[in-house]
């Protein structure tokens, strides 16, 4: 962290002296900021002393940003399609990028507040029409397989932030390097198919499916002539004919087919429960570790090695157990981490270790969420519902994002919150259906006839 130098007379302050909870100033002294070259957000825009709250706001609304474009457009995935929505999302998360990046000089705190807010809809859209459309690809079997190389492609973005926030001292520049990968997104997209699912359930294109299906089979080198879609009779597999449905329409569905809402609401909850202890520890990682940039470095590979193990759990046992294991175990860690004891010599705290695995935990069991609810979810109401429940971990995020502050109030007391909200995790995830090796539902009448 920055600290005061009284120039005068060599003095040096900590942050919490000098501001004193934002009620003292000292006066009648020479103070600059000792940031060795760097430049941050905060400090230009003031987010100091007694204005620190915007600090903290900023990550608010990037989360609330989120929810709210999940809750208002996640149907345009349902409507439009699913690589419709990967670059029109791409697009406002560049304008968002170039709006967060402006210098101070060029911008004001409401237009940079305002860049989070939009950059917290626009990523979530786009992580959400690209799941969608992967894990509609997917064979069954292969499924936790793309599962993995999504969740780790997400980790190693992380990853890759310690080293460009610790060598590249300009926080505009830091802020402008993810539009390189949203630009190469945005032309990666353009030669790309629609989802041959939307194509032939949500709008009845057969020959565009089938032209989709056919640019599968060169990328795979299958033979084009085992597409056959015309034994297909799409009303009788969906139940109605062929249109994009509207929320209130898919609202209906969810008491119309009272399975296909109880396992909405069962999902909302893991994904609430897993934003929450996930942004919980991205965000207290300075509460947690003696060196900020090796205890986010540690986070980043937990969740990798999370990724990695559940991936391998998801082809050795069924998703109920899994659920049961990866929050069991994260409840476990938080509990543990109470305990008061360090290892010998200046090495990794007992806390710490605990709080990695418990992370760890938490990272692997969020992941196979994720694809639990794809597999869930019928193909005509995908893309709704995995907005809706990444709109409730959104809900979730919002709220670890302030667990920080639960850390200042009680180390103890915080663990013991995580553990609590890990076991329920656990257990009403037993509520949801088995879906491994089973094939996706297509309408919400097959969520009925297959799970009541």
């Amino acid at each position: 962290e920055a600290c005061l130098n009284q120039t005068s007379q060599g003095t040096v302050y900590d942050r919490d002296t000098f501001c004193d909870g934002g009620r003292t100033l000292i006066e009648n002294t020479d103070f600059k900021w000792e940031l060795d070259g760097r430049t941050t957000f905060a400090l230009d825009f003031d987010m100091l002393c007694e204005r620190e709250y915007l600090h903290t706001l900023c990550n608010t609304l990037y989360f609330v940003g989120a929810m709210f474009g999940l809750l208002l457009f996640g149907q345009i995935m349902d409507i439009a399609g699913r690589r419709f929505g990967m670059c029109i999302f791409n697009m406002f998360t560049l304008w968002g990028i170039i709006l967060q990046s402006l210098p101070s000089s060029h911008s004001h705190i409401v237009v940079f507040m305002l860049a989070r807010f939009i950059l917290g809809g626009s990523t979530y859209l786009c992580y959400a029409s690209l799941n969608t459309y992967i894990q509609e690809q997917s064979p069954t079997k292969f499924r936790p397989i793309t599962n993995l190389f999504i969740a780790f492609t997400w980790d190693a973005g992380y990853i890759l932030l310690v080293p460009v926030s610790y060598y590249i001292k300009n926080w505009n520049v830091q802020s402008a390097i993810p539009a390189i990968f949203i630009i190469i997104n945005m032309v990666a997209v353009i030669f790309i198919p629609e989802s041959p699912k939307f194509l032939l359930l949500n709008k009845g294109l057969k020959q565009k499916a089938v032209g989709a299906l056919k640019w599968f089979s060169r990328m795979n080198r299958v033979p084009a002539s085992r597409i056959n879609l015309d034994e297909i009779d799409i009303e009788t597999t969906i139940g109605s004919k062929p249109r994009a449905r509207t929320v209130k329409e898919n609202l209906a569905d969810m008491i119309r087919y009272p399975e296909l809402g109880i396992q909405t609401l069962v999902l909302s909850w893991l994904w609430c429960v897993s934003g929450f202890l996930y942004y919980g520890f991205t965000y207290s990682w300075s509460k947690l570790s003696k060196d900020l940039y090796i205890g986010y470095l540690l986070g980043g590979i937990s969740d990798i090695l999370g990724i990695a193990l559940q991936v391998t759990f998801m082809f050795l046992m069924p998703r109920c157990y899994q659920n049961v294991l990866s929050f069991g175990v994260a409840a476990a860690s938080f509990f543990l981490a109470i305990i008061p004891y360090d290892f010998p010599g200046d090495t990794i705290s007992f806390e710490q270790l605990m709080s990695l695995v418990g992370s760890l935990a938490v990272s692997g069991g969020w992941g196979m969420v994720i694809v639990w609810s794809s597999e869930a979810s019928p193909t005509t109401h995908r893309a709704q519902i995995n907005s809706w429940v990444s709109a409730s971990g959104r809900i979730g995020s919002i709220i670890g994002t302030q667990a920080s502050l639960l850390f200042n109030w009680s180390k103890a007391g915080s663990f013991v919150i995580f553990g609590i909200l890990a076991i329920s995790a656990a257990f009403i995830g037993i509520r949801l259906p088995e879906t491994k090796n089973v094939v996706p539902p297509e309408s919400s009448k097959d969520v009925k006839s297959r799970y009541v």
